[in-house]
């Protein structure tokens, strides 16, 4: 095969996998600004209602069982992102705002869910991060130093200030992750996560629910807006064969680090003992609309027959 016959074959197998890398995209399964309410269902109006301000006002009150959800079209498994604004008027001490993704059970205790937490249960104004598997295996942090699994800085929330919650289920490595900032602002106050024992799948209701922890009585009172719940298609949704890996000879200027998180940190290399590690997460497929990609591909593929056949 001479030198032309290389480059158009070149040629054609970069057009042809550069057309099918957009093909795939994160799905949005909902979102919405509180224009309106349709399809919010609650027991308890006084508590869950549309205000006048364009958000969606929250009274979780302990030991009413009252409750605001928005039911799926179909039950989602896999990896996904759950953003929202919330902004806390009163968060009395023995209440917490929670919000996330979970069952029709609606109950904060019962698993699967993914819920974050404006958690006041002990006058720690903590943010915290809530999973419990099917098999109802809980796993939890909070944003105080030394409490469940966190060592990073204390970090409280106020009321009468405005957050950003990002949510993340990486359903590869079991893990999900909580990351908050202010509005508009990429910069996160707090960023952790939790590993997951046991799966997290069928999940089919948004909900902010008052079942769960909580003192009777005790009151916590503020607004929610900008719910977004995206699909990812850029993470597997299945737990990968586990693969053994080498480390080669430890150089102290290398760096390891984790791929693909909110949370991530530097480790020197001469740091980490000789042993067999787990597996890197895989680094995810950026996603994108499909456009003009597959037909440049297909065209390539076209016009280099036609050249050859000429020949």
């Amino acid at each position: 095969m001479n030198l032309r016959n290389n480059l158009l074959l070149i040629i054609i197998l970069y057009l042809t996998i550069t057309s099918c890398s957009g093909v795939f995209a994160d799905r949005v399964l909902f979102s919405t600004d509180f224009t309106d309410i349709q399809g919010w269902e609650t027991n308890s109006n006084n508590s869950f209602f549309l205000d006048s301000s364009g958000r969606y006002h929250y009274l979780i009150e302990g030991g009413t069982g009252s409750y605001a959800s928005y039911p799926l079209s179909e039950p989602h498994t896999g990896p996904f992102t759950l953003e929202f604004d919330v902004y806390p008027v009163s968060t009395d001490e023995k209440s917490s705002f929670r919000f996330g993704l979970g069952t029709d059970s609606l109950d904060s205790q019962k698993g699967p869910l993914i819920i974050a937490e404006l958690n006041n249960q002990n006058g720690d104004n903590a943010f915290s991060l809530v999973a419990i598997s099917k098999e109802n295996l809980r796993s939890k942090t909070f944003s105080i130093m030394g409490k469940e699994n966190y060592s990073g800085n204390t970090v409280r929330f106020a009321d009468g200030e405005e957050y950003h919650i990002r949510l993340t289920w990486y359903p590869v490595d079991k893990r999900v992750s909580i990351t908050v900032t202010k509005p508009g602002d990429n910069v996160p106050l707090f960023s952790h996560f939790v590993k997951v024992s046991g799966k997290i799948e069928e999940l089919t209701h948004l909900f902010i629910t008052s079942t769960g922890e909580g003192q009777n009585g005790m009151k916590a009172e503020g607004f929610i807006d900008n719910i977004s719940l995206t699909a990812l298609s850029s993470i597997p949704a299945t737990t990968e064969p586990t693969i053994t890996q080498t480390l080669m000879t430890p150089t102290p200027t290398l760096l390891v680090k984790t791929i693909d998180t909110p949370e991530e940190y530097e480790i020197p290399l001469a740091d980490i003992p000789d042993r067999t590690p787990l597996p890197t997460p895989p680094v995810p497929t950026p996603t994108q609309e499909s456009g003009f990609l597959p037909w440049i591909g297909i065209s390539g593929i076209c016009i280099a027959l036609l050249f050859m056949r000429k020949r």
